[in-house]
């Protein structure tokens, strides 16, 4: 059907076309709302828990805890969303975040180490569910299959507004109403995504709608699928490597910019602009965004270089970016504050190639019937890799 679509004339093409914005607006305005309340947590937590009284040990324990949740509860989860429906599990998601983020507003360890299980499920959900419920809905409407890179690499684009905004957000509530704020803030958008995604959505299945099959037999049907496919097996390698460097960047990056400028000061310096350090940060994730766009319209009107920038090439170029990025994070990190730098917005360039084009590869190459639970398998190895 996706090829008839070129071969209705004009007008009809049009109408496809208009069709294609509509639904992808509706897509769009959960997906930024979803990345919105997760962008708002992401500048403050580590000094949220350094206000707690909680040293880097503590903190690391908290993240790891997340992950291990994510490897095994957020599988277990996101898998059944193929049969249960993805738009259930969507819910789902919203009401585990919500939990996840009261908990984090109290200073108790073992409340916020439940916090984390609740949002390492939540977080397996956030990148596999949501994803999936597109595609679906993108393949059963009748969509050119090629258009699908352009959702997301608008998606990534405007992510990295989103996250600018969030950024800013969140250095000024912070300055208000203390580190606290962030979080607040985060749970009012995610009950927008469950007040839209009701209001919004309609459900789709994979291959079997029945609530009664079990676990086991969803993710037998996953691995299935996975190990019968070389294609599905080398980006979940890909995903593994650059994910599982990302999310230690993401652990790492506040105490190591604080430290470096501690030591060039000589003494402790004031503290760190952190909304406004990322927000610059997701200004390189959206020129990665656009580089992604610029290279792949390219390769589709045919060769100009002496290499066709496909989805395949694109990701490669940004593992091998982010590579560079993380050499020169430990060999000149320290030595130099604006090395340090440069290396973050290298990275985070890096991250808007890879995410429209890991989205595109795992589109193209995960079957329908399983793709929610091939999507949550995926990140098994990336979570206990940062274990």
């Amino acid at each position: 059907m996706n090829e008839l679509n070129f071969e209705l004339g004009p007008e009809n093409e049009i109408q496809l076309l208009k069709q294609f914005k509509s639904f992808q607006r509706q897509y769009l305005a959960v997906y930024l709302l979803v990345m919105g309340a997760d962008w708002l947590q992401g500048p403050y937590l580590y000094k949220l828990y350094n206000s707690y009284g909680l040293d880097l040990t503590q903190i690391a324990m908290l993240f790891l805890t997340g992950f291990v949740s994510g490897a095994f509860a957020g599988t277990a989860v996101g898998s059944l969303a193929d049969t249960w429906g993805r738009r259930r599990i969507c819910i789902v998601f919203c009401c585990t975040l919500l939990a996840a983020l009261s908990l984090r507003l109290v200073n108790a360890y073992m409340l916020l180490f439940l916090s984390h299980i609740l949002s390492g499920l939540a977080t397996a959900l956030m990148y596999s569910v949501f994803e999936s419920w597109y595609v679906s809905e993108h393949t059963s409407r009748g969509f050119p299959s090629e258009w699908r890179a352009r959702t997301f690499a608008l998606a990534t684009l405007l992510n990295s507004v989103v996250a600018i905004v969030a950024g800013i957000l969140a250095n000024a509530l912070v300055d208000i109403w203390g580190f606290k704020a962030p979080y607040i803030a985060s749970m009012f958008l995610v009950c927008l995504v469950a007040t839209t995604v009701i209001s919004t959505w309609t459900e789709n299945y994979g291959s079997n709608q029945s609530q009664n099959v079990r676990l086991l037999k969803t993710l037998t049907s996953g691995l299935v699928t996975m190990a019968t496919s070389r294609n599905i097996i080398v980006i979940g390698i890909a995903q593994t490597f650059f994910e599982c460097s990302m999310y230690l960047f993401v652990l790492l990056y506040t105490p190591t910019i604080e430290e470096a400028i501690n030591d060039a000061a000589g003494s402790l310096s004031p503290n760190v602009p952190l909304g406004y350090l990322f927000s610059t940060m997701m200004l390189a994730v959206m020129v990665g965004s656009l580089t992604f766009q610029v290279m792949e319209n390219q390769a589709k009107k045919g060769p100009r270089f002496c290499i066709q920038f496909t989805e395949d090439r694109l990701l490669t170029l940004a593992l091998a970016f982010a590579s560079c990025a993380f050499m020169l994070m430990a060999y000149q990190g320290h030595s130099s504050t604006t090395n340090l730098l440069l290396a973050y917005h290298i990275f985070e360039f890096t991250t808007g190639l890879y995410y429209p084009s890991i989205s595109s590869l795992k589109a193209d190459a995960i079957p329908e019937e399983t793709r929610a639970a091939v999507m949550t398998l995926l990140r098994i190895p990336m979570n206990l890799g940062v274990d």
